[in-house]
């Protein structure tokens, strides 16, 4: 096999790593998770898991806080990895 060939081959192998590309807008919660620092996406993070707590609630909370967002989104983000959830990792 050639250094070209080689090289290619190795690219091209690469490739295959490569994540898929994201379809759709991103979803706002896991925006802004990302955006948040770590004690405060915890804390995000256990809210959302609690099932007694309303998407509504969490919604107005976040965004008397600075950070827009409707409850619907949340409400999708919470069914994240189901055929109607949001795109972010469970």
């Amino acid at each position: 096999m050639t250094d070209t060939t080689h090289a290619l081959t190795a690219a091209l192998g690469a490739l295959v790593d490569v994540p898929p590309a994201r379809k759709g807008p991103p979803c706002t919660v896991g925006a802004i998770l990302d955006s948040l620092d770590t004690p405060a996406a915890d804390s995000l993070r256990q809210v959302l898991d609690l099932p007694h707590i309303s998407a509504t609630l969490i919604a107005d909370t976040l965004t008397a806080n600075g950070n827009r967002v409707q409850a619907p989104a949340v409400a999708r983000h919470r069914r994240r990895g189901a055929s109607n959830g949001c795109r972010c990792p469970r």
